[in-house]
């Protein structure tokens, strides 16, 4: 059963805390989970759930409480055919009461590792994704924290092979860092905050780590970081020497 929660006053629930395994079985990836949860002092008898989803695919687990968390016995993920781009979420919610589901803490956008592969705390950038897009190739999904690139999982000979070839990234990650770039700064008009610097902050430190030589204006100041988002896409293209690549293709 799907259940929904109040948002008020909940509190970040570091992503360092939360630890995802995945391993096949018998031809479906199943779960485990390791959750540090004894600093944040939430209520003993508060609930803990997981959830997994990739787009519109999702499913919710009862994970016992604070005091006495009991994972299901089945976390096999039946609703996901490959596991790329799974993302988890931990929510910690008031038990039951007059604020029964009040969520008073979250985790969200925990990626995972395979069982036997060794540990990588980096983040990607970017997590291309299959998913169903009838007639086009790819799609930008801001709805996500952090965004992710879609990629139809029906192309030949595989989405993964799309998605590396040199056709796609000549001409669709530009686009895709201009877009988020713009989404960014104009859009959201963001500005550096040191206490939660967030998928924003990596975007804006991967654009001035391209060799971008103006420093970022600020946010009203809309021209001038649409010149900058220009400018970084534009580095881009000439760091990874876009257009020669693609003259060798064809």
């Amino acid at each position: 059963m799907k259940r929904t929660f109040n948002y008020t006053g909940r509190r970040k629930i570091e992503r360092r805390d939360v630890s995802i395994t995945l391993r096949e079985d018998q031809g479906t990836w199943v779960f485990d989970a390791d959750l540090r949860l004894a600093d944040y002092r939430f209520p003993r008898n508060a609930e803990v759930w997981l959830e997994a989803h990739r787009q519109n695919l999702w499913m919710q687990f009862a994970w016992g409480t604070i005091s006495a968390m009991r994972p299901p016995s089945n976390r096999r993920l039946t609703e996901f055919d490959v596991p790329d781009g799974i993302l988890f979420r931990v929510r910690v919610v008031q038990p039951p009461g007059n604020e029964h589901h009040k969520l008073l803490g979250e985790a969200d956008g925990i990626q995972f590792v395979k069982a036997g592969e060794a540990t990588d705390k980096r983040r990607p950038l970017l997590e291309p994704v299959p998913e169903a897009l009838d007639q086009l190739l790819w799609k930008l999904d801001m709805e996500s924290d952090p965004p992710r690139l879609l990629v139809n999982k029906d192309a030949k000979p595989t989405w993964k092979d799309l998605a590396r070839s040199q056709h796609f990234l000549s001409l669709v990650y530009p686009e895709v860092l201009r877009r988020i770039l713009a989404h960014i700064l104009i859009e959201d008009a963001w500005v550096e905050d040191d206490e939660e610097p967030g998928w924003q902050a990596d975007w804006v430190r991967f654009a001035r780590n391209l060799g971008v030589s103006t420093p970022l204006p600020n946010p009203d100041q809309k021209q001038d970081r649409e010149a900058w988002t220009d400018e970084a896409v534009a580095t881009f293209a000439h760091r990874h020497e876009l257009r020669a690549k693609l003259d060798l293709v064809f």
